[in-house]
């Protein structure tokens, strides 16, 4: 006869059993909390519009992208990635289902451009088509002339220039950004100052194969420019500009 095994034997191994079950998991019986991270489900298409297809080297594009509901309406939130080639040059928020990023191609050559909508907990994520933008080098003879901005203007202006083009400043002038400055040897190489000044109230942006930017450390901001004249902070005073 065999024994019989005590019942309070049997109800620890019992239990050992199911709880091993319960961590093993039966056709996904159990799955830890919190999810897998992913984005909604809530189809959107992104739409890529470029200022220009056809830009110059060190020349600024304005890249707009839109996310909105594949069907429905609603509002879109959330950041957009643009890249060119495969690699990004900027992220933004959306703002009323848009957004925008301004860049600058120090190469010739043609470039896939594309926005990518990283999604939300109510979105799905989504890639717009891919925009072809062939940009090219600027004439080496090319040069603009002229002035603008007075000083009782707004001073809303930015400059656009590249290595290759120069700017000859025939007065002083007053504006917002300067972009895109080549640094030589402690001087502005494409702005040709005459002996004049450009007084810039934001910001200035130096080419990729500038030198380092540095400016006289007892003037910060202050550059000087090739055939005389300063690039310089507005307000700066005693710099002897014609």
């Amino acid at each position: 006869m065999k024994a019989v095994r005590p019942v309070a034997a049997i109800i620890p191994a019992l239990s050992a059993a199911l709880f091993l079950l319960a961590l093993t998991g039966c056709g996904n019986f159990w799955e830890p909390p919190g999810g897998n991270g992913s984005t909604g489900t809530t189809p959107t298409t992104t739409t890529l519009s470029p200022a220009t297809t056809a830009a110059t080297v060190g020349m600024a594009d304005e890249l707009t992208a839109s996310v909105a509901p594949t069907t429905g309406t609603g509002t879109v939130s959330g950041t957009v990635i643009f890249e060119s080639n495969g690699s990004s040059i900027g992220t933004e928020t959306l703002s009323s289902g848009t957004t925008s990023d301004s860049y600058a191609w120090s190469a010739a050559a043609t470039y896939s451009v594309t926005a990518n909508y990283q999604g939300n907990s109510t979105y799905a994520s989504s890639q717009s088509s891919a925009a072809s933008i062939t940009v090219t080098a600027a004439s080496s003879s090319s040069s603009r002339t002229g002035i603008f901005n007075p000083a009782t203007a707004s001073r809303a202006t930015t400059l656009v220039l590249d290595a290759a083009n120069t700017w000859t400043v025939p007065a002083s002038v007053h504006l917002h950004n300067v972009a895109v400055v080549v640094l030589r040897n402690g001087m502005v190489q494409n702005i040709d100052g005459g002996g004049h000044c450009v007084f810039y109230s934001g910001q200035v942006f130096f080419a990729k194969d500038s030198e380092n930017p540095s400016s006289d450390s007892d003037s910060p901001g202050v550059y000087e420019l090739s055939g005389g004249g300063y690039l310089a902070p507005e307000g700066t005073r005693d710099l002897n500009c014609e």
